[in-house]
């Protein structure tokens, strides 16, 4: 039995000026899945991979800072790394053994928004 609230998870907000190509990078270059979305061309997406959701949504929004918008915690940090690598991603830097006791790397994405992926 729950008792009072509990958070679950949470999905990052990617607010883009185009969708798709933001849409299609997820999909082809960190192997996430599209499972809904709306418009023609696309307004809003969701796309999961594992248990992480990532929601794209199009729309006259400023530019993103150029710094991280997400941080994925992982299991296999140097395995998705590999992964994304042979994808095609854009990998700022190789995984890093930080301070915090976290080892991540970052992904850039099209529009020059940062995620980081760690564990």
């Amino acid at each position: 039995m729950i008792v009072g609230a509990k958070l679950k998870s949470a999905a990052p907000v990617f607010c883009v000026s185009v969708a798709q190509p933001t849409i299609d990078y997820l999909v082809d270059r960190l192997g996430f899945t599209l499972v809904g979305s709306a418009g023609d061309p696309p307004a809003w997406a969701s796309l999961v991979r594992d248990q992480m959701e990532i929601m794209v949504v199009c729309g006259a929004h400023p530019p993103p800072a150029q710094d991280w918008a997400a941080y994925i915690y992982v299991a296999g940090v140097d395995e998705l790394y590999a992964e994304f690598q042979r994808r095609g991603a854009d990998l700022v830097g190789p995984p890093q053994d930080k301070p915090y006791n976290n080892r991540e790397f970052e992904v850039r994405m099209p529009d020059g928004r940062l995620v980081a992926f760690g564990g």
